[in-house]
């Protein structure tokens, strides 16, 4: 009986793993991202030996949130959802995105209605007059993009300027202009396309209004409490995915169908740089906006700003 019991606590203590889960960022529906990433989950599963669980969703702070209490592995969203699973000193970037064709870089997008303002100035000198589909506020290409390039850096500040605005993915705002609940949507040139192929008769009802500069695809993030050899495993995975051995080809149409992708490439926390300044920005400018502020207060949370800019800048590996 002790014999028994004593291999019952050896067995006990042996080192397990729970499943690997990967979280993903619906730029659509929430079902229709599940379907389209099982495939790669499940090769991921095959290759690792071990069970992939999947869960996608259209909140990058639920993402984050889970991601942070240890409840998902590897992570896909927005730049900004990446840079904050670093700052907290939970996520690793190891992987970025390539779509088909090797295009490695986005734009984000502002649409209108064809009957709609013909450019951007024109928009911008009629406040109070159009409803604006945003990005959720985590979102890098919906929100932090289009919020600094196409707003902020023309004096305008989206909250006092719109009559409403309203949050959604890519898909929940473009179909909100299409049915006249909103004049202006966010976008970016990924999904841009994507839509022109799912709704093509809607999209020849829109048009293009602003495009931001180009920045780099999603980056794919690892938690940084997995040992470092499965560590390694998940990410040879991914980078070797569609690109080489005998099942590339079929593999390159699982990636097709996920997202219209081409392959992941390899990349790192520097990757996230580009999105630092425009983050500092944007907070410099609220604060600027915030009139109730003595300036004793707003020198204090000027500097809390720039010394957490520096700090990432750190982070990410310095300013070159």
């Amino acid at each position: 009986m002790l014999r028994a019991v004593a291999v019952l606590l050896c067995l006990i203590a042996l080192p397990t793993h729970a499943d690997l889960t990967l979280g993903l960022v619906a730029n659509r529906s929430v079902e229709e991202t599940q379907r389209d990433w099982q495939p790669i989950a499940d090769d991921l599963a095959q290759a690792l030996g071990e069970p992939v669980r999947l869960i996608a969703s259209k909140d990058e702070t639920q993402l984050l949130r889970r991601f942070v209490a240890g409840e998902i592995d590897i992570l896909r969203g927005s730049s900004r959802l990446a840079l904050s699973a670093v700052e907290q000193g939970q996520g690793e970037v190891f992987a970025r995105l390539a779509l088909t064709g090797q295009v490695t870089r986005y734009q984000s997008l502002l649409l209108v209605r064809a009957d709609g303002p013909a450019d951007l100035a024109q928009l911008l000198r009629k406040p109070g007059q159009w409803r604006y589909a945003s990005g959720y506020p985590s979102s890098t290409a919906g929100h932090l993009i289009p919020r600094y390039h196409a707003f902020l850096r023309n004096n305008v500040v989206p909250e006092r300027f719109f009559r409403s605005i309203r949050s959604g993915n890519a898909e929940d705002n473009f179909r909100a202009l299409v049915e006249r609940r909103a004049d202006v949507a966010a976008s970016d040139s990924d999904g841009w396309l994507k839509l022109n192929e799912k709704y093509p008769r809607d999209a020849k009802r829109l048009r293009v209004l602003w495009r931001s500069p180009p920045f780099s695809y999603d980056p794919l993030v690892l938690r940084g409490t997995l040992n470092a050899a499965r560590k390694d495993r998940i990410a040879r995975f991914f980078i070797g995915y569609g690109n080489q051995g005998p099942t590339a080809t079929r593999e390159k149409e699982k990636l097709y169908w996920a997202d219209q992708l081409d392959r992941f490439l390899p990349s790192n926390n520097r990757q996230l740089r580009e999105i630092t300044d425009l983050q500092l920005y944007d907070a410099l400018f609220r604060l600027a906006l915030t009139p109730d502020l003595g300036a004793p207060q707003r020198n204090a949370q000027e500097k809390a700003l720039y010394r957490r800019y520096d700090q990432l800048v750190t982070l990410l590996g310095g300013v070159r």
